[in-house]
């Protein structure tokens, strides 16, 4: 990792080509070269501070991927090793997977390019599972791919959440191919809690839906650690897209979302919402872009950020953006950067509430807006229960 950001294409960067074994892997370092190593001034990390984390010398993994365990729901990774399967999926791994060669992050290739094998996930049927990924190395770059692939007409949940221990100095640099068949639905909620002493994730993704395709995407992101999701999702003819995106960023954290969503096809909806906390020297990422192309005729496309800044060292980049090639559409954006209201806060005061827990309860109810529409009771009290400590850690 190191090598890759101190050479030109001429020395290292290159080297990834000719050490790419098949026209597929060929093509994809090609690609990681066209579009260059990310820097500081590299437009989706420019406030994460990615050039610190690929200069560092990791450490590899030399674990060899053995014979899962089943179990009822679980998909369980340990340092990107599979180490249970859940019975209601078919899961496979391959030397070689389809990638979007269009994607516009360098590192959606280079995931590509260091991952031993591709971890291929195909549901056949309607189901509920969970996607545990565990970490307990230190000092480690952990570069896996996930293929999701879901069959049409069937209805899937995906339960994604993180297990941290012991995995200072490492890189989790993993990524999703999601497909999801024509008339099918998918929905998707990712958990995650990352801290100054855990390992820094960089998930870079893409979701493509087939034509009356539903795709609900629920993003939890908590903590005072470094953690960046980078998307692209294609929408096909009738498709419907729901993104929402809830972040708390304290400490020193640099954290967020960054996603590039696609209208490729007539009669798509796209709804994508995220809320923002943040604290102390923290730096909270929002950056999405709805591009409605010139054959996306009769789109809705609505997107909104809001966030709040608990102090004046908190920063907050928020930038929603549209990119429209038709006349034949609906669409919306916004973004709000502010305090908490200080109308609420003389409200609660006035009812002999404290200045703290005032505060308190106020963000609180900001989070629980996006928690409250997880439809599983069980994973919404996860989700709370999880914001709520980092909050009153944080």
């Amino acid at each position: 990792m190191k090598a890759l950001t101190q050479h030109s294409e001429n020395g290292a960067v290159a080297l990834l080509r000719y050490s790419a074994s098949g026209q597929q892997k060929i093509a994809l370092a090609d690609r990681f070269i066209e579009l260059g190593v990310p820097g500081n001034k590299t437009e989706q990390y420019r406030h994460f501070g990615i050039k610190p984390l690929l200069e560092k010398a990791y450490l590899r993994t030399d674990a060899k991927q053995g014979k899962p365990a089943i179990t009822a729901k679980t998909l369980t990774l340990t340092n990107g090793i599979v180490t249970t399967v859940p019975e209601a999926v078919k899961v496979t791994f391959q030397n070689e997977a389809e990638a979007d060669m269009a994607h516009y992050d360098a590192l959606y290739y280079l995931s590509h390019l260091l991952a031993p094998h591709y971890i291929v996930v195909t549901i056949e049927h309607d189901c509920d599972i969970t996607i545990l990924h565990q970490l307990d190395s230190r000092q480690t770059v952990l570069p896996y791919r996930i293929v999701v692939k879901t069959a049409p007409s069937c209805r899937a949940k995906v339960y994604e959440t993180f297990a941290d221990s012991g995995s200072s100095g490492s890189l989790l640099l993993y990524g999703l191919d999601v497909a999801i068949g024509k008339n099918g639905a998918l929905t998707w909620i990712r958990n995650q809690t990352v801290n100054a002493d855990n390992a820094a994730v960089i998930g870079s993704h893409r979701y493509a839906a087939a034509p009356h395709a539903e795709l609900t995407l629920q993003s939890f992101d908590f903590g005072k650690g470094r953690a960046m999701h980078l998307y692209k999702n294609d929408l096909a003819d009738h498709t419907e897209t729901k993104l929402s995106h809830l972040l708390f960023a304290a400490g020193k954290a640099h954290r967020g979302n960054v996603v590039n969503l696609r209208h490729n096809g007539t009669y798509a909806k796209s709804l994508h919402r995220a809320k923002s906390i943040v604290k102390d020297n923290a730096t909270g990422i929002f950056d999405g872009r709805i591009r409605v192309g010139h054959d996306a005729r009769y789109a809705s496309a609505k997107q909104s950020a809001n966030a709040i800044l608990l102090n004046d060292h908190a920063f907050m980049e928020a930038k929603p953006q549209l990119e429209i090639y038709t006349d034949e559409l609906e669409a919306s954006h916004g973004a709000t950067t502010g305090q908490l209201d200080e109308g609420a806060l003389f409200y609660l005061r006035s009812r002999g509430i404290g200045p703290d827990e005032a505060r308190k309860m106020l963000i609180l109810a900001f989070a629980n807006e996006m928690i409250e529409e997880v439809e599983d009771a069980a994973v919404a009290a996860q989700v709370r229960d999880d914001f709520e400590k980092a909050y009153y850690k944080g």
